[in-house]
């Protein structure tokens, strides 16, 4: 279950899913009826590998979704039992997800503000000292959240009411919370200033700092935070949503490469579960098989061959034949 959808993988009829969704919901099967998507064969199987490599998401590419089919899978494992070939599936699905994730940029690609934004103040230096007004905010707790995952960052952090909002983090070693009322006073130590409050007011303005202001300033406000008069100052770079609109663009149109790449990793990927499940359930014949081709003479098998594939294929069955006869 993600976000508001809830998806059920499962052998049998789409009756016999539908009424296991009506038992575990309460809702009446007339109305999931209305709701309910359903994805049978190749394309469930398919359904799976899109969902856990997250293209699906409503954020694409977003990694939460593959850990959650994982435990989905390993609890379903543990407490009912799964078959072969559905163990073999999801297994599937799991490695495609991983193989997506090194070899696309699907997952690196972020167009999420609060992601960008710790991304430019954790590359400013190598290691830098962050000052975040309004941490306890919508944006500035996701900011403050991507901050500490840096080794090289440090943060002075602020928030109107930080004892409830950032209590579950203020024991973290990189962190220090600060009064807002202090914040020219601790400016000074810091390399760069993030600003995501919802004041009518500028949170810094250029008058209270010194002329020559070699940090990095990043406003995260509609309307602005930052007065834009600190541009000026000797030094000093203003980045502010305009900036990581035109980013969020960019990774936005990578992501769609990104997609398409992984739609054909998916499409391979699901060709060889195919085929694993072919030779899985053709495995006890073959020593019933080795018997039978004792009686059967090479040009008999040939014809029958020839009757029942296509050209491509009985192309690539005499390919392979011709290898073992050299």
């Amino acid at each position: 279950m993600h976000l508001n959808r809830t998806e059920l993988y499962f052998c049998g009829t789409p009756e016999e899913g539908i009424r296991l969704l009506c038992e575990q919901s309460g809702v009446e099967i007339a109305k999931l009826k209305r709701k309910v998507m359903i994805f049978t064969d190749k394309t469930a199987v398919k359904r799976l590998y899109s969902v856990s490599c997250g293209i699906e998401s409503a954020v694409i590419g977003e990694d939460e979704i593959l850990g959650q089919v994982r435990r989905a899978y390993d609890l379903s494992r543990e407490r009912i039992g799964l078959s072969p070939e559905v163990n073999m599936i999801f297994q599937g699905a799991i490695a495609c997800a991983k193989k997506i994730k090194t070899e696309t940029e699907l997952s690196k690609t972020s167009v999420s503000t609060a992601t960008l934004a710790a991304k430019e103040a954790a590359h400013y230096k190598d290691n830098v000292r962050v000052m975040l007004l309004g941490a306890s905010g919508e944006i500035g707790s996701l900011v403050l959240k991507n901050l500490l995952s840096y080794k090289n960052v440090t943060v002075l952090a602020t928030a109107r009411s930080h004892r409830n909002a950032l209590e579950y983090i203020s024991d973290d070693p990189k962190l220090e919370l600060i009064p807002y009322e202090k914040r020219y006073e601790r400016i000074g130590e810091c390399d760069c200033i993030i600003s995501a409050t919802s004041s009518p007011h500028y949170t810094v303005t250029a008058d209270m700092l010194s002329d020559n202001e070699n940090k990095l300033f990043i406003d995260l406000a509609v309307p602005r935070d930052i007065d834009p008069a600190v541009e000026k100052l000797a030094g000093a770079r203003l980045i502010d949503m305009d900036f990581f609109t035109e980013l969020a663009k960019e990774n936005n149109l990578k992501k769609l490469d990104s997609v398409e790449r992984s739609k054909l990793i998916i499409e391979e990927e699901t060709d060889e579960l195919e085929k694993q499940l072919m030779f899985h359930d053709f495995l006890p014949q073959f020593e019933c098989l080795d018997r039978r081709l004792c009686e059967v003479s090479a040009k008999e098998l040939f014809f029958r061959l020839k009757s029942e594939l296509d050209s491509q294929t009985f192309g690539k069955v005499i390919e392979v034949i011709k290898e073992y006869g050299e």
